[in-house]
């Protein structure tokens, strides 16, 4: 057959076919590839194929093109061809010989896209095993961090309870080996009466994603500052442990007492949140655990007569300690309990903040003091904030003090009758219940009894 015949017939299933002659020069030329790259490939009729390839393919080439002279059947090699413009031209060649003559036939396969493809992916193998390699040295790093820090520190699921890491510091004060901690559960650390703090704490951290204090018997009384994080997928609580100082004995005898006092204590920080109550709180707000009430505002279960939590933190602030001041603690259960309280700023050398005192009214000292000690108060709040709040505020909040007082009374005196205590106050019935419940004196009982 014709050697051009062959090279065009072979042509039509490879991408490349070069007729080679036995003086070593390119006599014809088919290929399937791109304009581009066409137009140089035709150019290399009536040039030595020695010249058109790169230095490092010539003795492949002279291999390939010798075995089929010599009939053996030779395996497929890769060749590169040099471009003009820089780069090269990479194909995959078998080799025939043409029957009768000395000639060869080159069929050749593009593989730019095979080299492309597989510098891509040597690219992503060289980016996984840098990232690799980064991701060892950070995690190097944070052991090392992890294990030379003087602070206790415990890592945990936040999904099961259980303990990721612990740092060896954790193990000491905790007493227990290093290794026994990981994958155990946290609250399982601590004695049985302790655990029900802890298991409070971390819920109301994975909850509210603040911060939050607990103190609780291990190898001595720790301190469990606990913060929620998360690592990729992961909810996790980071808990920091830190001994409790020891107090002398008086001072030991002093924290009993407030602890077991019968009047209500409760330690804010300056934001107003909750730091600390006692065992008298947690009875009268009904929450069963101080981690329950702990990082909330005293506002969620502490209300006063005529005053906002930040005006009444700011009064504390500006006169040291205030006293005899009306106020409700909202019970959880929905209960409300009327009492007087104190407050006062910390003293100087403790963790800034305040602190609340406060006990029960008994049923006598709710009907006859609160309201007018209420008013009492109104007017001193009022008195206070001259010179800080814009009269008319001052005025619009004296007035609601006022009329939710006269509701409250004429309602006392009228058995809860409305009808009678409106036409007492000379409001309309409506106008009184708009008023009612305005102030808040309409419970849930009372608006389905007007539907």
């Amino acid at each position: 057959m014709d050697p051009v015949a062959v090279a065009s017939l072979i042509s039509a299933v490879a991408d490349l076919a070069v007729v080679v002659g036995e003086d070593g020069i390119v006599s014809d030329i088919s290929h399937n590839l791109d304009s581009v790259s066409g137009n140089e490939v035709v150019q290399w009729r009536g040039r030595p194929i020695e010249d058109l390839v790169t230095a490092s393919s010539r003795t492949r080439l002279r291999k390939l093109i010798n075995s089929a002279r010599q009939g053996r059947e030779a395996e497929r090699v890769d060749i590169s061809h040099p471009l003009e413009g820089g780069g090269d031209l990479p194909f995959r060649y078998s080799a025939l010989r043409i029957d009768g003559t000395n000639q060869v036939v080159l069929i050749g396969r593009d593989l730019r896209l095979v080299v492309e493809l597989q510098s891509r992916l040597l690219a992503h193998a060289r980016s996984i095993e840098q990232h690799a390699r980064s991701l060892r040295q950070a995690e190097a790093h944070y052991r090392l961090l992890f294990e030379t820090v003087s602070e206790a520190i415990i890592v945990i699921d936040a999904d099961n309870g259980k303990v990721r890491e612990a740092n060896t510091q954790a193990a000491m004060l905790l007493g227990l080996p290093g290794k026994a901690l990981s994958g155990r559960k946290f609250t399982a650390l601590f004695r049985s009466r302790q655990r029900p703090d802890v298991e409070a704490m971390l819920q109301a951290v994975g909850e509210a994603g603040e911060p939050l204090t607990v103190e609780v018997e291990a190898e001595g009384r720790v301190s469990l500052s606990a913060e929620a994080f998360r690592a990729g997928d992961l909810q996790l609580v980071m808990v920091q442990i830190a001994p409790v100082k020891e107090a002398t004995a008086p001072e030991s005898d002093l924290v009993a007492l407030v602890r077991n006092a019968p009047e209500a204590v409760i330690l804010a920080n300056e934001d107003g949140k909750i730091v600390w109550v006692n065992e008298t709180f947690l009875t009268l707000a009904g929450v069963p655990f101080a981690a329950n009430a702990a990082g909330h505002h005293l506002d969620e279960f502490l209300s006063w007569s005529g005053l906002t939590q930040d005006v009444l933190l700011q009064n504390v602030r500006r006169h040291g300690r205030l006293q005899n001041l009306s106020g409700v603690i909202g019970g959880r259960d929905g209960e409300a309990v009327a009492v007087r309280f104190s407050a006062l700023t910390l003293p100087e050398g403790t963790t800034p903040g305040y602190g609340f005192v406060m006990r029960p009214l008994t049923p006598g000292e709710t009907q006859t003091g609160v309201e007018s000690s209420d008013l009492v108060r109104a007017v001193e709040n009022l008195v206070e904030m001259i010179g800080y709040t814009p009269m008319k505020d001052l005025v619009r909040d004296t007035t609601d003090v006022i009329e939710k007082m006269c509701i409250e009374a004429a309602l006392n005196l009228t058995g809860n009758n409305r009808t009678v205590a409106a036409r007492v106050l000379g409001l309309s019935r409506q106008t009184l219940y708009l008023k009612m419940n305005r102030f808040g004196l309409v419970g849930p009982d009372d608006e389905a009894g007007e539907d």
